[in-house]
C-alpha cells in the first residue's frame, strides 16, 4: 500500500470516527431530550401525588425491562460474531499450518534430494510428470 493510500484511509478513518462522535452526542441529547420531556409531562400532569409515583414508577419499570431486553440483545448477538470469527480464526490457522508443514516437507525434500546429487529441477519435472498421468487416469471416460 503506498503512502498516499495509507494517508488517505487514514483521514477517511479520522473522518468516520468524527461522524461516530456527533451521531453519538446528537443520539444522546435527543435521548435527554425525550427523558426531560417525559418527566416534565409527568410532573406537570393534572394528577394526584399518589398517581404521578405511581406512573414514574411503572414508567421506570418499562425503562428497565426495555433496557434489560435490548443489552441481552446485544449480548447474544455479540456471542455469535464472536463465535464465527473464533471459528474463521480456527480455520485460518489450520490452512497456515498445513501450508507451512508442506513447505517443510519440499524443503526437506530439496535437501535430500541435493545430498544425493540429484537435481532439484528434474524431481520436480518427474512429479510434474506423474500428476498429469494421475489426472489421466482419474478422467472418466465418455
Amino acid at each position: 500500500m503506498s503512502l498516499s493510500k495509507k494517508i488517505q484511509a487514514k483521514r477517511q478513518a479520522k473522518i468516520k470516527a468524527e461522524k461516530i462522535k456527533k451521531a453519538k452526542t446528537a443520539a444522546a441529547g435527543v435521548a435527554a431530550g425525550v427523558a426531560a420531556g417525559a418527566v416534565g409531562g409527568i410532573l406537570l400532569a393534572p394528577k394526584s401525588g399518589k398517581e404521578t409515583r405511581e406512573d414514574i414508577k411503572n414508567a421506570s419499570k418499562q425503562a428497565v425491562d426495555a433496557v434489560s431486553n435490548k443489552a441481552a440483545g446485544a449480548k447474544a448477538k455479540a456471542g455469535d460474531v464472536i463465535g464465527a470469527q473464533k471459528e474463521k480464526f480456527n480455520d485460518s490457522k489450520a490452512k497456515i499450518k498445513e501450508y507451512l508443514d508442506a513447505k517443510k516437507a519440499v524443503d526437506e525434500a530439496y535437501e535430500e534430494c541435493e545430498e544425493c546429487g540429484v537435481d532439484s529441477k528434474d524431481v520436480v519435472e518427474a512429479l510434474e510428470e506423474a500428476a498429469e498421468a494421475l489426472e489421466k487416469e482419474e478422467e472418466p471416460e465418455a
